[in-house]
């Protein structure tokens, strides 16, 4: 298999935890009590806005990663430091805190499709303060809807806050979700193929929209993607599983449409 690992992205990956946001060592997985893992022994470190992809074939185990490195899946072992706290380590509350550093947008938008642009907004910040206040935009504190409306304005739908989401388009819809994860403030989005249900044109605008995000607000980008288009123009880094091993650890800028496409022969 030949060796798709760009030397400057390797030295990166040996470089300590306190100076990556997200560092992943010896990460393994398997299911069903299955010998053949998923995954085994994943080791890559993520640095403060970055934008990184990562690729693979239809069953390669690409979420399954994402989800292990915030332990929504449990790997089999292997440690995982996150801005520079030891997420294996931890349970229950310390872990959630944790966790609400990091906003996740899913494939599936996971709206609530009868309520209001705006009270879907609202619903990231459960992730600090529970209660029926943070679930309708009109139970609110003013300063929460304040803040939701501006993370609307980042994407482009302050003029949609009071529309229902069932009746939003697939982009909206996912602008939307994007706009409830940094309601949360996050350091880093992870977003599992996002723009997997849209039409091109549409997962183009969300992948500009994340470029932007990146470059403006200082975020960090962890995302799956089978377009390996939007790997090499919205990625610094691209990251591919390959035979149950991270095979591919590059800087997207010395690879290539052919290259890309050659790791999955």
């Amino acid at each position: 298999m030949s060796n798709y690992a760009d030397p400057s992205s390797l030295a990166s990956a040996s470089v300590s935890a306190a100076s990556s946001l997200l560092q992943v060592s010896g990460l393994s997985k398997s299911f069903d009590n299955n010998s053949t893992p998923i995954f085994s022994d994943v080791n890559f470190s993520i640095f403060a806005s970055q934008s990184v992809a990562l690729i693979g074939s239809n069953g390669a185990g690409k979420s399954t990663l994402l989800r292990c490195c915030l332990r929504l899946i449990e790997p089999d072992s292997g440690s995982i430091v996150f801005d520079g706290e030891a997420i294996d380590k931890k349970s229950g509350r310390s872990l959630s805190k944790v966790r609400n550093k990091v906003g996740f947008v899913f494939q599936k938008h996971c709206l609530v499709p009868r309520l209001s642009v705006l009270s879907n907004v609202i619903h990231g910040n459960l992730a600090y303060c529970q209660g029926p206040r943070n679930w309708l935009h009109g139970f609110a504190r003013q300063e929460v809807r304040e803040r939701a409306m501006d993370c609307l304005a980042q994407v482009g739908l302050a003029h949609l806050a009071t529309k229902r989401c069932d009746q939003l388009s697939g982009g909206q819809s996912q602008r939307v979700a994007i706009a409830r994860a940094l309601m949360q403030q996050p350091t880093i989005l992870f977003a599992d193929e996002p723009t997997a249900s849209l039409d091109p044109q549409s997962g183009q605008e969300i992948m500009e929209l994340f470029e932007r995000l990146v470059k403006d607000n200082g975020l960090t980008l962890f995302f799956v993607s089978h377009n390996i288009e939007h790997a090499l123009k919205y990625a610094d880094r691209v990251l591919g599983l390959q035979e149950r091993r991270l095979s591919l650890d590059s800087v997207t800028h010395t690879q290539s449409l052919q290259s890309l496409r050659a790791f999955y022969g």
